[in-house]
């Protein structure tokens, strides 16, 4: 009989959600999706600068928090100096996949300079750093568009290799438009199935004049990996 191969981040990160493949089953057939992401990114960054993607998706339920929080873990897990920021203080989602929603502080406390940067770091598995979005903001469209927001992102872009922004979703609020503005690239998740094409057209439409670099769709038929990517260039 044969045994399923897990990760000994399993034991030592026992608070991860399951559907942090790259970590928790990094040698699965789902794992090996997000690799191959993450390596399609790597050719585009031959061609341009992408030290900092940003995903988005149209609405929520799409699996944005879910495939950023995978590629981060697996450019980390190639050993590049990779930091994950939630950039979602409405409703944070990859902080929750690591398990550090309800530890502040967080991106709310360093944009509001209520702490400082290294201060609302977190390290998690593979050697991935991660800031959570911390408390939920009353206005977060104001501080993701401030000042505060882009000398953060550069004191990022000077300490880290990549940096993956989790953006909210594009149509609910101005949160995800203004955030996507540090981006060098930013990716669209589209949830195969559910997601309709003029859906997805709107929230390609807000993001005009800023740099949409392709579309990663989720949740495609069974006869195919469940995680399986398709990742292309605009």
């Amino acid at each position: 009989m044969g045994a399923k191969v897990i990760s000994s981040s399993v034991l030592q990160y026992p608070y991860l959600d399951p559907r942090l493949v790259t970590v928790l089953h990094p040698t699965g057939p789902a794992a090996e999706q997000f690799r191959l992401l993450h390596h399609r990114l790597d050719r585009l960054r031959s061609a341009r600068p992408l030290a900092v993607v940003a995903f988005t998706s149209a609405l929520a339920g799409e699996g944005k928090s879910t495939t950023v929080s995978n590629l981060a873990a697996c450019a980390a897990r190639r050993g590049r100096k990779t930091i994950l920021v939630d950039c979602d203080l409405r409703r944070p989602g990859s902080s929750k996949l690591f398990g550090f929603d309800e530890v502040p502080p967080g991106l709310a406390s360093i944009l509001e300079q209520e702490v400082p940067v290294e201060q609302a770091i977190r390290q998690g598995p593979e050697g991935l750093s991660l800031i959570p979005a911390g408390r939920t903001a009353d206005d977060p469209a104001h501080l993701l568009g401030s000042t505060r927001f882009r000398q953060l992102v550069e004191t990022l872009r000077g300490a880290y290799q990549e940096i993956y922004l989790d953006l909210p979703p594009a149509l609910a609020f101005a949160d995800a438009h203004v955030a996507a503005a540090v981006a060098d690239g930013v990716v669209m998740v589209v949830k195969s199935g559910e997601t309709r094409a003029e859906v997805v057209r709107e929230a390609l439409d807000a993001f005009s004049g800023l740099p949409v670099i392709g579309c990663v769709l989720t949740g495609c038929d069974e006869a195919v990996p469940r995680y399986r990517k398709y990742y292309a260039r605009s």
